[in-house]
This record gives structure tokens, sequence and C-alpha cells, in this order.
């Protein structure tokens, strides 16, 4: 019996072993299916690379099985991304005065996924590389332009020349521009005054401007009244004189008005007394006619 135990101990030994050796595997079998298996987020695509080398075709969003432990896949991002100098990363540059200028700049772009894998390869850190890019044509493109242009509707046209000049260089790597904007434009306190000054003067033109385009415009609406008004007295004049009847009838019936009033004593006729029925036609033709008014 006693010769036993040692052999029994040996047994349970080996059988201790196989078991970790058999639970070692397990597990290596499992990492090695977890490693087999990628998941690409629908904001991404997975650059590939096999024993060091990146692969042309990148992985596509959605659930993909690679060689476990050759292969390696780089997430990259193609949702449009904001790159931002601000604060004490803000930009410096001269004008073509030679005046120094500080402005914050915000770059929107996005990586075209069908070329992940290119950006990968040549740039790596894309961003250090782009940011220093952008810093390089921003004191080129300032350079071109006067201090006030930053301030004036001008900033646009810098603008619009900051993404034409990054698209141009940047969309071969495949990284594409969205926007640029160029914001907090920081200049000496005496030539933001002077451009102040120069802005309040344009603006105070063209109110000046305005006042005499409307002035205008009401000269020849009262030109345009004018003529109507006397376009009508015409008519009205030549009516008359075709009518001379009438007038007599109407001023009859103006001074009946009078007569009838009751603060008025007498009535002086300043016309031709021939006018008036029952005065005699050889009376003097500028004496004029008094009536008694009814009380």
């Amino acid at each position: 019996m006693e010769g036993d135990i040692p052999v029994r101990s040996v047994r349970k030994g080996r059988k201790g072993k196989m078991v970790a050796a058999v639970v070692l595997a397990l597990v290596f079998l499992m990492v090695m299916a977890a490693s087999a298996i990628v998941v690409i987020d629908q904001t991404e695509v997975g650059v590939v690379k096999i024993l060091g080398k990146v692969q042309k075709e990148p992985l596509q969003p959605g659930l993909h099985f690679v060689t476990p432990i050759i292969t390696e896949v780089v997430r990259m991002p193609t949702y449009e991304k904001t790159m931002e100098m601000v604060g004490e990363e803000h930009i410096k540059a001269l004008t073509s005065e030679g005046l120094p200028v500080f402005f914050d700049m915000a770059v929107q772009y996005k990586i075209d996924p069908m070329k992940a894998p290119e950006v990968y390869s040549t740039l790596k850190n894309y961003e250090v590389w782009m940011e220093s890019r952008i810093r390089a044509h921003a004191r080129d493109i300032v350079a071109q332009f006067r201090a006030d242009d930053l301030y004036t509707e001008r900033r646009e046209e810098i603008q619009a020349q900051f993404e034409k000049k990054l698209y141009d260089e940047f969309r071969p790597y495949g990284i594409l521009i969205t926007a640029v904007l160029i914001r907090n434009i920081d200049l000496p306190s005496s030539v933001e005054q002077a451009i102040q000054q120069k802005i309040q003067a344009k603006q105070e033109a063209e109110r000046m401007e305005y006042v005499v385009q409307r002035e205008e415009l009401e000269a020849k609406r009262k030109e345009v009244e004018a003529q109507g008004i006397a376009r009508a007295n015409q008519i009205i004049g030549e009516s008359l004189r075709n009518n001379p009847e009438y007038i007599q009838w109407y001023y009859l019936q103006i001074l009946d008005n009078f007569a009838k009033s009751e603060n008025n004593a007498i009535i002086v006729v300043p016309v031709p007394s021939s006018m008036y029925p029952g005065v005699s036609r050889n009376a003097s033709p500028n004496m004029p006619l008094i009536l008694p008014s009814q009380r």
C-alpha cells in the first residue's frame, strides 16, 4: 500500500498538467478568435496592416474576419472634423503693408474613405502635417491683402482663397477641405481705429448717397405730379372755354349761397356785369355789381 502512494501522486500531477494545458489552449483559441473578428463603425474605416505592410483596400463599416497575429487594423475617422488654431495656437502673419496680424482659424475637413490607407501610409500623423501647411499658406495669402481687408467684405474673398488653396493641396492625399473660417482678428490699436474711421466714413457716404437718391426720386415725383395737375387744368380750361354758360350758372349759384349767409351784408361781384340777367349789356364791363344780401 505504501508503494502505491507515489504512483497515485504522479498520475494526479499528470492530470493537473493536462487540464492546465487544455485550459490554456482554450484561452489561446478564444483570444485568437476574438482577434480575428473586427467590427468597423459607421463613422470610420479600417486600414489593414499585414506584417507591417499597409494594404490598399480599407475595411468598410461592418463585421470582418482577419488573420490573427499577423494582421493589425487601424481605425481612421471619416466624419467631418474641425482643426482649430486659437488662443496661444493662433496664426500670426504680415499684411501687404508689413503690419502684424493675429487671428484664429478653424478648418473643417474629412478623410476620403477610399484613400484612408494612402493617408496613413504617406502622412500617418496627418493633422501635424496639415497644421504646418495651413500656417504656411496663411502667411502667403495674408501677405497679399491689406489689414483693413480682414475687417471688410473682402474677408470672404480671403477665406475663399484659403479654402481653394488647401483643397487643391490636400485632396490628392485624400483629405477633403469643406470650410475655412477666420475669426477674432487682432491688429494694433492705431490700425483698428483707422479702419473703424474708414468704415464709418464709408457708411456715411453710402447714407448720403441714399439721401440724394431719395431726394431725386421725390423731385421726379413732384415733377410728374405737377405735370398731371397742369394737364388736368388744361383739360378743365378747355372745357370751360367751350361751355361759358356753365361758368355763369355756377357763379350765380355761389353768389346765391353768399347772399343767404347771415354774416354777409353786401356782396361785391368782381366780374363784368353783362354776365348777370337783368343787367344792361351797355353797362361798363369793369363796373362791379353790388347786390344786397337777404337777412
